[in-house]
């Protein structure tokens, strides 16, 4: 039998008598017990409960929510000193839950200077030019985490454009180091030797004027030929946690109170574990541990690194910061153009793809994945693969289905990580098998449109097909996949979690003319609710302690500015959060 870590429920002695108490409460006897710390009434509640239960007042005592009822009722479990809370009709949420965040890279991404949002070729200038008036002449200008394919114009910007911008710099547009090209002006080719006869002699790489061979600025593979080093962070420990705990204010304010950094190394458990020590952490905070599993690896030190996390586990499982499992990396990503896809994703200028047989990169497989997939298991750790294109997550499904066979590993909620791509085959296995995944809204706003534009309509059909996940029945959360910039509706990957919400309810991409895109798989209002608040608490082994508002769970609770079950639509990604508590102490409040 595998062992899954324990999780945090009610401790035994005080569970007997908050059942007392709901009971007293439901039955309207004010006079049972009065051991309320706080009282919150006069407001609309929504639990999240099984049966979605929507009620006016709330208890807390000792972190942990009391009871739920009438006013009447749980006003008779205030104690004497208890604080009282009139929410004045406004609605309160359970606190909200991102299942897939990269918080250590995010917290620094802007540690030296803001980063504006990047929109256009016209806002990408501005900021080269910004830089520009900023640092000396001669200093290198990096525009990172900028998808070309994410800008309103679907390009590059050209080698004169960024002349214009900053003719005494030399730039460097490339949106991470993975992507297939990155484009300079002419002061980085002249920086880097990049000249007429240089390019004639790596014609592979060196995009050419076809008329008169000079360079255009767009070089393939560009980390061969300038000194990319895809990141700028220089900041200590100490100025790590200093960020982290804005960071983390940001995300108290959209309503968060719960994350899981789906890719944690050692360096930041370390700065998490001495802010959770000093009770500093406003977020409560799940991990998934680093994994290289690099064809160079032998497979007797990745299992070495498993069991070196379970390790770590044991010590890393409070109820503010748990190291729950291990990711890794099956395939690329679709702003790179290399996600692994079923068929082929067709010749493109912008992805820099001639084969037209070609279906994106595979980076683990077969027997190497299952043996890392059962050690990960055997370990009590819980798996999960980046996997985005149908062919990465039909390989990852078929790796689960193998190793279940042959062990329990439904236990352990084998979990996808992102899944844009499925098929209804994959779906059936994935309830069957009890396989989870965390999937990405913001992703279809912000890709779906080119998507469509390069794979075609047609393909696009199982593009995070929502609906059809939750009525066969498979566990999915939302996640935001949050790692550059701070802003939590304009960062890299937005992470404001009523925007996500809104997505998965109105599934109408950017730059799609406002159309829809197979809306029958299109969530309902407490399906979205579900997949970041319950959902989310499953997928992260929290389910008997967060995720909906009961008496027992911890009193992680929000209060927005408007009813989200009843306002339009559009109005629901307007959504602002007023208030914040983590375990009934307020970590947020609104200024407005």
């Amino acid at each position: 039998m595998i062992q899954m870590k324990r999780k945090f429920a009610l401790p035994m002695l005080l569970a007997p008598l908050v059942a007392m108490i709901t009971a007293c409460a439901n039955e309207g006897a004010p006079e049972a017990i009065s051991l309320a710390d706080s009282v919150f009434y006069n407001g609309k509640i929504v639990t999240m409960d099984d049966n979605f239960s929507v009620v006016s007042a709330l208890a807390v005592k000792d972190g942990r929510i009391l009871a739920i009822g009438d006013d009447e009722a749980i006003f008779g479990l205030a104690g004497v000193d208890a604080k009282v809370v009139d929410l004045a009709g406004q609605m309160m949420l359970p606190g909200m839950i991102d299942s897939h965040m990269h918080p250590n890279q995010a917290a620094v991404s802007e540690f030296d200077h803001a980063i504006p949002d990047m929109a256009s070729i016209a806002n990408v200038l501005a900021y080269v030019r910004a830089r520009a008036a900023a640092l000396p002449d001669g200093e290198w200008i990096w525009v990172r985490t900028v998808h070309p394919d994410r800008l309103q114009e679907r390009r590059y910007p050209t080698r004169a454009e960024l002349d214009s911008a900053a003719p005494n710099h030399p730039v460097g547009y490339a949106a991470y180091i993975y992507f297939p090209k990155a484009s300079f002006n002419s002061a980085a080719l002249r920086v880097l030797g990049i000249d007429k006869d240089f390019a004639a002699k790596n014609p592979a790489d060196i995009e050419r004027d076809p008329v008169s061979g000079e360079p255009t600025g767009l070089i393939r593979h560009h980390t061969r030929y300038a000194p990319d080093a895809g990141s700028n962070d220089a900041t200590d420990d100490a100025q790590k946690a200093t960020l982290f705990r804005s960071m983390m204010t940001i995300y108290n304010s959209t309503g968060l109170t719960t994350i899981s950094d789906r890719k944690a190394t050692s360096e930041w458990m370390g700065v998490y574990e001495r802010l959770n020590a000093d009770s500093e952490l406003t977020v409560r905070l799940s991990m998934m541990g680093e994994l290289n599993t690099a064809q160079d690896r032998q497979l007797s030190d990745i299992k070495s690194d498993i069991n070196a996390l379970a390790d770590r586990a044991q010590e890393l499982n409070g109820p503010n910061l748990q190291l729950i499992g291990v990711k890794t990396f099956l395939d690329g990503g679709i702003t790179s153009g290399t996600a692994y896809l079923l068929e082929p994703w067709g010749k493109s200028d912008l992805y820099a793809i001639d084969d037209p047989e070609y279906r994106g990169n595979l980076n683990l497989s077969g027997e190497r994945l299952e043996a890392i997939i059962e050690a990960t298991a055997r370990a009590g750790l819980q798996y999960t693969g980046h996997t985005v294109g149908d062919g990465a997550v039909t390989e990852l499904v078929r790796a689960y289905k193998s190793v279940g066979d042959k062990l329990p590993l439904r236990e352990t909620r084998p979990a996808l990580t992102h899944a844009n791509f499925m098929t209804p085959e994959i779906i059936e296995t994935m309830a069957e098998e009890g396989i989870v995944a965390d999937i990405q809204p913001d992703w279809f706003f912000l890709d779906g449109a080119m998507m469509a534009e390069q794979l075609g309509k047609y393909r696009m059909r199982y593009f995070q097909p929502l609906h059809t996940l939750f009525e066969k029945g498979v566990m999915i959360g939302g996640g935001s996949d949050h790692w550059h910039r701070l802003d939590p509706d304009t960062a890299v990957n937005p992470f404001n979690p009523f925007l996500g919400m809104w997505i998965a309810m109105a599934r109408t991409p950017r730059f799609f003319d406002g159309q829809q895109l197979f809306p029958e798989e299109a969530l309902t209002r407490r399906e979205a609710l579900q997949m970041y608040t319950t959902n989310n608490a499953y997928l992260l082994f929290r389910e008997d302690d967060i995720g909906s508002l009961e008496a027992g769970k911890f009193a992680d609770m929000i209060i927005v500015d408007r009813d989200v079950l009843e306002c339009s639509l559009d109005d629901f990604r307007n959504t602002r959060v007023l208030q914040t508590y983590l375990d009934g102490e307020l970590v947020y409040a609104s200024d407005e």
